[in-house]
C-alpha cells in the first residue's frame, strides 16, 4: 500500500490480484473517495500477497512484470508436540493465519480467493466452512472475544487498514472500531472482553502497540456504543499479546537489533521488561493455562518457554525446541494457535511449494506516472 501526493490530489495506490489500483483518497477526513481503478495490468504478485513495485516522490513508478499469481493450496493440520500430523477435514484453501474460537470448536480464518481476502469460520465438529466477511478491501488477522460471539479484524474496506466487529453469526451490523492515518492490526483481547491489544505501523516504519478500551470491565465483547473506543500507544512492538489472567504482556520488538520476544507487566507497562527469546524470537502466543509461551525461534522452530505469572514478579525458564514447523509463516503474522489443553498446534501446510528464488529479470519504469494517475483516477 502507497500513499501519493500527486500535487493536485491525493491517492491511495495498493496492489490486488496481479494489478495495481489507486483510488482518490483524503487525508484530512481520512476517507477514499470514489471507487478503485485499476492503474497496471500484470504486476507481479507473490502467493503471500507482496508486490513488487514503488512509486518516488517526484512521481516515478518502477515495477515488476508478471501473471497473477495463481490461487496457493494450503490444508489445516493438528501437529502434536512430537511434531505428528493428524490432517484435518477443512477444503483445501489458501489459508492465512487461523485462530482457534475460546471454546475451540470453531476456527476463524483468512483465506484468499484470487486476491480477495476475507474472513471464514471452520465448524471443527460439523465439518463446514462458511465466508463471515464480504468487502472489497482485504480482510484478516481476526481476534475472537472471550465469549465467542464477535470478530474483531483488520479490514482496508475503506482504504487505510483499520479495525472492525462483527458477529460471527453473521447478524447484525459490522463496526468499526478505529479511524487512523496509520494502518492497525488486531492480537488480542483480554479475558473480560474490555481490552484489544494490536498495533499500528507509523512514520519510517515505527511499529507501536497499540490498547483499545472497547467496554466496562464488568461486561463481556465489544460495547455496542456507536463512539469509536479510544485508542492508546503503549510502547514500541508489535504482535502483542496479553497472558491469560492479564498481568502480563508478551511482544515482539527488534529494538535489540534483532527480532526477539520480550514481556512485560500490565498496565504499568514501563515498570520491568524481560526478554523471552535467546537467539531471535517470533510469532508469539501463550498456553491458555497461563504456564507456558511459544515462538518461533530464528530457524522457525517452535519452541516453548514455561513461565510463572502468578507471583510476585514474572519468571521465565530455559527455551526448548518443540518440533521444526516446516510450516507456512509467509509474513510476521503468526500463521498457527494452540489448542485449548496445550497439547497440539493448529498449522497452515503449504501443498504447492514455490522456489522463493525465482524472479522475473525485467523491470518497469514509468517517469512522470502523476500525469497518468490524474488522467485514469477522478
Amino acid at each position: 500500500m502507497w500513499f501519493a501526493d500527486s500535487g493536485s490530489g491525493d491517492y491511495l495506490i495498493y496492489a490486488a490480484a496481479g494489478t495495481l489500483r489507486a483510488i482518490r483518497f483524503d487525508p484530512v477526513r481520512l476517507e477514499v473517495l470514489g471507487n478503485p481503478v485499476t492503474v497496471v495490468q500484470g504486476l507481479l504478485t507473490k502467493a503471500s500477497g507482496g508486490a513488487n513495485y514503488a512509486v518516488s516522490r517526484p512521481g516515478t513508478l518502477v515495477y515488476m512484470p508478471g501473471a497473477a499469481p495463481e490461487t496457493p493450496i494450503r490444508s489445516l493440520v493438528w501437529v502434536n508436540r512430537k511434531g505428528l500430523e493428524e490432517p484435518i477435514a477443512a477444503p483445501l484453501r489458501a489459508y492465512g493465519p487461523p485462530r482457534l474460537s475460546p471454546d475451540g470448536t470453531r476456527v476463524a480464518v483468512p483465506i484468499d480467493d484470487q486476491g480477495n481476502i476475507e474472513v471464514w469460520i471452520w465448524e471443527l465438529v460439523r465439518k463446514n466452512l462458511r465466508r463471515l466477511t464480504f468487502s472489497p478491501g482485504v480482510d484478516s488477522m481476526p481476534v475472537w472475544t472471550p465469549d465467542g460471539r464477535r470478530i474483531i479484524y483488520m479490514s482496508a474496506r475503506a482504504g487505510m487498514p483499520s479495525l472492525y466487529s462483527q458477529a460471527v453469526d453473521g447478524g447484525g451490523t459490522v463496526d468499526r472500531l478505529t479511524t487512523s492515518a496509520n494502518p492497525q492490526w488486531p492480537t488480542s483481547i483480554t479475558r473480560d472482553g474490555a481490552l484489544l491489544f494490536g498495533f499500528q505501523s507509523g512514520p519510517k516504519i515505527v511499529r507501536e502497540v497499540i490498547l483499545l478500551h472497547l467496554a466496562d470491565p464488568t461486561r463481556t465483547g465489544v460495547s455496542s456504543s456507536q463512539a469509536m473506543p479510544p485508542v492508546q500507544n503503549l510502547f514500541r512492538g508489535n504482535f502483542a499479546e496479553i497472558s491469560p489472567n492479564g498481568r502480563y504482556v508478551a511482544y515482539q520488538s527488534d529494538e535489540s537489533g534483532r527480532m526477539e520476544v520480550h514481556v512485560r507487566p500490565f498496565p504499568q507497562v514501563d515498570s520491568g521488561r524481560w526478554q523471552i527469546s535467546t537467539g531471535g524470537g517470533t510469532r508469539l502466543v501463550w498456553a491458555r493455562s497461563g504456564r507456558e509461551l511459544f515462538y518461533l525461534d530464528e530457524s522457525s522452530a517452535l519452541t516453548v518457554v514455561p513461565v510463572r505469572t502468578s507471583g510476585p514478579t514474572f519468571v521465565a525458564g530455559r527455551p526448548v525446541k518443540v518440533f521444526d514447523t516446516a510450516y507456512f509463516e509467509p509474513n510476521p503474522a503468526r500463521h498457527y494457535d494452540v489448542s485449548p489443553d496445550g497439547n497440539r498446534f493448529l498449522m497452515v501446510k503449504d501443498s504447492t511449494p514455490r522456489d522463493p528464488n525465482t524472479t522475473p529479470a525485467n523491470m518497469v519504469v514509468v517517469e512522470h506516472w502523476f500525469e497518468e494517475l490524474k488522467s485514469l483516477v477522478r
